[in-house]
């Protein structure tokens, strides 16, 4: 059985505080931080012992974790693209190649566009949003069938205006 080493480096914009690993785990390191005794006022040192970050999921069902006190959470699949890559090119975001949005690790990883990630969602037989791949290709072909938007709407749980973005193709464009 081959073990995975697992590789640390530290996260962009963070370095000295955070890691993050090939595995996709986060870890905040020990370090000294300004602190206010809130009986005296006064300041002081104290340290931060280093630990394993436990992240949060969103309700997409990614997960994150907050970096720092009081900033806003930080996608852990960005933060291990970024760390062991780089900057997402321009147009391009994270994909999840295996579809869970919880597996974290680089070799699950990848940046691509918009399109290759819905698909991903799709080919994996998941949701993009609330309407599957075959909730698409039923709503067209019901479309082009004539039978009006209201009741293809109503049969898929959506308003009638995404059953007409469908037809039209404002949304869902790159399905054929």
């Amino acid at each position: 059985m081959n073990e995975i080493t697992e590789i640390w480096k530290d996260v962009p914009g963070y370095e000295g505080k955070y890691k993050v690993s090939n595995l996709g785990r986060v870890k905040s390191l020990e370090r000294k931080v300004r602190s206010v005794n809130r009986y005296t006022g006064k300041e002081f040192l104290r340290t931060v012992k280093e630990r394993i970050l436990r992240p949060g999921p969103t309700n997409t069902g990614l997960l994150y974790v907050v970096l720092g006190h009081g900033e806003a959470g930080k996608p852990v699949h960005q933060l291990v693209l970024k760390a062991f890559v780089g900057e997402a090119p321009q147009g391009m975001e994270v994909r999840h190649l295996n579809g869970n949005p919880t597996d974290n690790r680089l070799e699950n990883l990848q940046y691509g566009t918009r399109t290759e990630n819905i698909l991903d969602v799709f080919y994996q037989g998941g949701r993009w949003r609330k309407l599957s791949l075959n909730d698409v290709i039923y709503a067209r072909f019901s479309a082009f069938c004539g039978v009006p938007d209201q009741i293809i709407a109503d049969e898929l749980d959506v308003a009638a205006s995404t059953i007409a973005s469908i037809r039209k193709g404002k949304t869902y464009q790159w399905i054929k």
